[in-house]
């Protein structure tokens, strides 16, 4: 059966419940139920679950899935959370559940913190393989004692599964990385608002933040209230990747505005040497004002070469210099032997 035709849309307000995680204390929190699917190999709620505030948190899955091997099959009940735009968080064990081996052997602490690990990974190789290009036959994988992988691969995905567990590997990567994705990428695309945008762009999670960047900029609102701060604020953001997603992002049409110009020019004096050549660089296709121009020019005798050859492009893409300007350029020239471009 296709899982998707199986899928129906339910939107109803779940009261109050409690949920203990092992990371945080119990709270009350508020769970609207999003999806269904019951199929014949799988069964789940999909749940979209607000903080204190009202405001989306996570989604959740309470999922049960057989894990079949050898004509037996193991049932297996576990939790699965994905943060807002569905990239898989965690998986927490349901009260009295437990994860097995072959053989029905229930997994050791270290098994469930490498299980932790194979779900993380959203690039894994066993997204490129089908489950019967992972196992050897029944008779010969019980002979062996554990759940077998087939010679041909076994060095390829070894670091991919849990020696004895490689169905459920298999099986619990699948669900974590599948169609339900899409669907929870798609509830969260029909649910933005300004309050989750904004949210999105003073989050410490990047895959938030980049996602965000481009929504805004796709409004007609990106810089005006209450958007403007905290999207060029992400210039100084810890992660320079998306520092300089937003630089190359944001139209050169944005930057003629001289309080942007000057936030533009802070970022290069202030922010590290790979984002200070990126900005350069950006300049580059700019209209700067004077001041900003003039700033520039008086970093020539403590920047490198690179950054030096850099300025000496953004001030020669300008369409006009100010006889101030070129006062100035003469004095650096004769002190850093630059060529006169600008006579």
């Amino acid at each position: 059966m296709n899982r998707l035709s199986s899928v129906f849309v339910v939107f109803v307000l779940a009261t109050s419940v409690t949920y203990v995680s092992p990371r945080m204390a119990p709270i009350d929190t508020k769970r609207e139920l999003i999806y269904q699917v019951d199929s014949d190999s799988t069964r789940y709620d999909l749940w979209l679950e607000f903080d204190g505030n009202d405001r989306p948190l996570q989604y959740t899955a309470e999922i049960f899935t057989p894990v079949c091997y050898s004509n037996k099959c193991y049932p297996v009940f576990i939790d699965f959370y994905w943060d807002l735009l569905g990239n898989f968080d965690r998986y927490e064990m349901p009260d009295g559940k437990i994860l097995t081996k072959l053989d029905h052997l229930p997994f050791e602490p270290a098994d469930y913190e490498q299980m932790q690990k194979i779900l993380r990974n959203p690039n894994s190789l066993l997204k490129n393989f089908a489950v019967e290009e992972l196992v050897v036959g029944a008779e010969t994988a019980e002979s062996k004692g554990v759940d077998a992988v087939t010679g041909a691969t076994s060095k390829t995905i070894q670091n991919e599964v849990i020696s004895g567990a490689v169905y459920s590997c298999y099986t619990l990567w699948h669900l974590a990385h599948g169609e339900i994705t899409d669907l929870i990428r798609t509830q969260t695309s029909e649910r933005v608002s300004d309050a989750l945008l904004l949210d999105f762009l003073r989050s410490k999670n990047h895959r938030y933040q980049y996602w965000a960047v481009d929504r805004v900029l796709e409004t007609e609102r990106a810089f005006s209230s209450p958007f403007e701060n905290p999207l060029l604020a992400l210039l100084g953001s810890d992660n320079l990747f998306v520092a300089e997603y937003l630089l190359a992002k944001v139209p050169l049409s944005a930057w003629s505005v001289p309080e942007r110009q000057r936030l533009l020019m802070q970022t290069y004096l202030h922010r590290p040497y790979r984002l200070q050549l990126k900005v350069l660089e950006r300049m580059k296709g700019m209209v700067l004002e004077e001041s900003v121009v003039k700033e520039l020019i008086s970093q020539i005798p403590a920047s490198n070469p690179a950054q030096r050859e850099r300025i000496m492009a953004v001030v020669e893409s300008q369409p006009k210099l100010s006889r101030a300007t070129i006062g100035l350029l003469d004095g650096m020239a004769e002190a850093n032997q630059l060529k006169p471009f600008w006579r």
